[in-house]
């Protein structure tokens, strides 16, 4: 048997360990992908890049809200076509089949079907006749004449049509409104991550410096691991504002009405709106605005109810025609008859029952009529509100501005410090947050500011960023 000697044996030993460092190098080039397909399923949302404008007007047509309030319009106007019942004839067309040995009712099918013959007067025929086969084919018309109570019906069935119609607009504006909330509060939440990520570069820099100043022996081990904990801290807040911003993205999505699951990616900058907000009169607002004139259509809808509520006492007139073909076989025609006639009703008393509801649309009518006086001062009442928030925000984003600045050049001074070893880690690591925390704020102050002026424009249903 051969035996390796030592050379030889060193020799297999190196191709053995190559052999084995080449498979360690093809498995994991081997694992990328799979490792890479095990985490795709962690963000496989589609882009979907939008400006506000293609926001909007994807959400005036697909959003939930929307479409509910088009719904409901339809509904409303279906009713009011129903109350057209109180004009139009009814007509309904009949074949009804019968098989009797009844007396009244042979005698009765036999003459309808103008089969009657002299034999049918026996009295063994008329007390014991035999299976009557009978079939009428019936148009029946019933037309109303007067139904006072149904022509106020009808009248509130085309207000309320008006107000649902009235509604629908200002849904429509209130989610004009929160779709610029909700794609400004995107942006907001993008420009958060994009501002964390900046103060996270410059900590991360500073947490080097520290590093190598602690090596120096120029700072101590606290400051260089005070540096380390703010870029902990710093990694930890861009994660809260990385899931911030995939939620905003996922309330904008439901706010359009996207089904799919894509990922909007706003294109629009988040800017001052400059908006005219001196020219704004309450009482014309209220007069004019949708939801405004809703309500009052709402009221006077319940103030016919009222009427039609207590005309139910007055007599109803109506007139009734029947014509029909009858024969011992269906769909024949070998008698003929017609029948007209008119009937006048009157219900004196049906156990409080109209009482009740005339009663009850007296209360509805009021609520509405309150309803309708809770708006207008409400309305007043947040008109002023938002336009002091519109003062308010600006006076924040001159401050917030001014802030920026300040917290920008303090930085300068003790980075420059720092890199002299003439200031503390602490310092520095407090300008560089105060920094972070005023462009935050510099933000959020905008996005305030431009949120007030688009609910103004929702309260007073007017384009006031056009206006400037």
């Amino acid at each position: 048997m051969y035996t390796p000697d030592v050379s030889e044996r060193s020799l297999i030993t190196d191709l053995q360990a190559h052999l084995v460092a080449w498979l360690l190098v093809f498995g994991l080039f081997g694992a990328v992908p799979i490792l890479g397909q095990a985490q795709a399923p962690d963000d496989n949302a589609q882009s979907l890049r939008l400006t506000v404008d293609e926001a909007l007007s994807r959400a005036r047509s697909e959003s939930f809200s929307v479409r509910s309030a088009e719904a409901s319009h339809r509904a409303a106007r279906a009713r009011k076509r129903q109350s057209l019942g109180v004009f139009l004839p009814q007509v309904t067309l009949s074949e009804q089949g019968f098989a009797s040995t009844d007396p009244v009712n042979a005698f009765g099918f036999t003459l309808k079907q103008e089969r009657f013959t002299q034999q049918d007067f026996a009295v063994d025929a008329l007390n014991t006749p035999d299976r009557v086969d009978h079939f009428a084919t019936q148009i029946e018309v019933r037309q109303p004449l007067l139904n006072l109570d149904g022509i106020f019906e009808r009248r509130a069935a085309a207000d309320a049509a008006d107000a649902a119609a009235k509604q629908g607009e200002w849904t429509r504006s209130m989610v004009t409104f929160q779709v610029k909330k909700g794609y400004y509060g995107l942006l907001l939440a993008e420009r958060r991550v994009e501002v964390i990520e900046s103060a996270l570069e410059a900590a991360r820099t500073n947490r080097d410096q520290a590093q190598a100043l602690y090596e120096e022996g120029i700072i101590t081990r606290a400051d260089q691991l005070a540096a380390e904990v703010r870029v902990s801290e710093l990694e930890s807040e861009r994660t809260d504002a990385m899931a911030a911003r995939r939620t905003a993205a996922d309330r904008l999505r439901f706010l359009i009405g996207i089904e799919e699951n894509v990922d909007i990616m706003p294109t629009d900058s988040l800017a001052l709106e400059r908006a005219s907000v001196e020219s704004i009169s309450v009482p014309e607002i209220n007069r004019r605005r949708s939801d405004m004139q809703a309500l009052r259509s709402q009221a006077d809808a319940a103030r016919e109810k009222v009427r039609s509520r207590w005309l139910a006492f007055v007599p109803t007139l109506n007139a009734q025609g029947t014509t029909g073909w009858y024969d011992d076989a269906p769909f024949e025609t070998k008698g003929q008859s017609w029948t007209a006639g008119v009937s006048l009703s009157w219900s004196v008393f049906e156990g409080y029952q109209q009482i009740g509801e005339a009663q009850q649309a007296e209360a509805e009518l009021q609520r509405a009529e309150i309803t309708l006086q809770q708006h207008s001062l409400q309305n007043e009442v947040e008109i002023s509100s938002t336009r002091r928030d519109i003062e308010a925000a600006r006076e924040r984003i001159d401050q917030a501005r001014r802030a920026v600045a300040q917290a920008e050049e303090s930085l300068r001074i003790r980075s420059d410090r720092y890199g002299e070893g003439m200031a503390r880690t602490t310092d520095l690591l407090q300008a560089e947050a105060t920094l972070a925390e005023r462009r935050l704020a510099y933000l959020k102050a905008l996005y305030d500011h431009n949120v007030a002026v688009y609910r103004l424009e929702m309260l007073t249903e007017r384009d006031l960023t056009a206006e400037r």
